[in-house]
């Protein structure tokens, strides 16, 4: 087994019951997500806290524009969560968008705060209600963060009107 499969099986070996939750309605068990975490991805990351795995985030192509994302993580995810989010814009983001992707999406469960919390943090939005998806009839809620949707803010006004504008 590679230390990559070590720190996933680690991973979800210690998921938040959140996240248990979820992959139940996603029908998986542990050994499945464990494959699909482990399958070749365009981009994923492990995140460690004091050398212990507490997070991973995967994003796997849908079509040649979409790719879908997967994250599950341990009660000690507020120790990684700062650092995945600016890995996500800094790294992942950039990344996804130098190989042409213009999409990423992920559904959570309904009622998942810190997912979403996190998923609208990192500049998700929410596309729709996805009434009993579930295994178990749960509701899923689907994100999309658009990729190209988050350009800066470019101004019309010349430079010496811009630096004499009183900041907001």
């Amino acid at each position: 087994m590679s230390e990559t499969s070590k720190d996933i099986h680690e991973i979800l070996a210690r998921l938040r019951q959140r996240d248990r939750d979820e992959l139940v309605e996603y029908g998986f068990d542990l050994a499945t997500a464990a494959q699909a975490f482990d399958a070749p991805a365009v981009i994923s990351k492990i995140f460690f806290a004091k050398d212990v795995p507490e997070a991973i985030i995967a994003f796997h192509q849908l079509t040649p524009k979409a790719v879908a994302v997967s994250l599950m993580a341990t009660q000690n995810w507020p120790r990684v969560a700062r650092t995945l989010w600016r890995w996500g814009q800094t790294t992942a983001r950039p990344e996804l968008l130098r190989q042409g992707f213009t999409r990423a999406e992920c559904r959570t469960l309904e009622g998942h705060a810190d997912a979403i919390a996190f998923l609208e943090r990192l500049g998700f939005v929410r596309e729709c209600h996805v009434p009993n998806f579930g295994a178990t009839g749960a509701s899923f809620i689907q994100y999309a963060w658009r990729l190209n949707d988050h350009v800066p803010h470019q101004t019309t006004q010349s430079t010496s009107a811009t630096a004499s504008t009183p900041a907001p």
